[in-house]
């Protein structure tokens, strides 16, 4: 066998090596990259689902509200408004206790004031 020859077949070795290498690399980071998708996904669902029972929870407080406050005609009562798209989604906890507190001073006051409420 001539240098040449051999030198090819080391280079040739060397070259399976590092492609061998490279596929199993890229199959762990396949594999990697499949179980992150399955964690996003369901924190997506989790989140939308989350999102739904805020959605929920604000169009109830708000009929609540307007339940409270339905026989005041001198009073005008507008549609809730709309969402905030800057708001923050970190928050949400808190803004949905805010809301809650909020709509339960609301209706406490609608029956202090208007006894007849009650």
């Amino acid at each position: 066998m001539t240098d040449a020859v051999r030198r090819y077949k080391e280079i040739v070795g060397e070259l399976t090596a590092v492609a061998e290498a490279l596929r199993e690399k890229d199959k762990a980071q396949a594999t990697a990259l499949a179980r992150r998708l399955v964690e996003l996904d369901s924190a997506m669902v989790r989140a939308e689902e989350r999102a739904a029972l805020s959605r929920l929870a604000v169009e109830i407080r708000w009929e609540m509200v307007l339940d409270a406050l339905w026989d005041q005609q001198w009073m005008t009562l507008k549609p809730h408004p709309r969402p905030d798209p800057g708001a923050d989604g970190d928050r949400l906890d808190d803004m949905d206790r805010e809301a809650d507190l909020a709509a339960n001073d609301v209706i406490a006051a609608a029956r202090n004031r208007f006894p007849f409420l009650r």
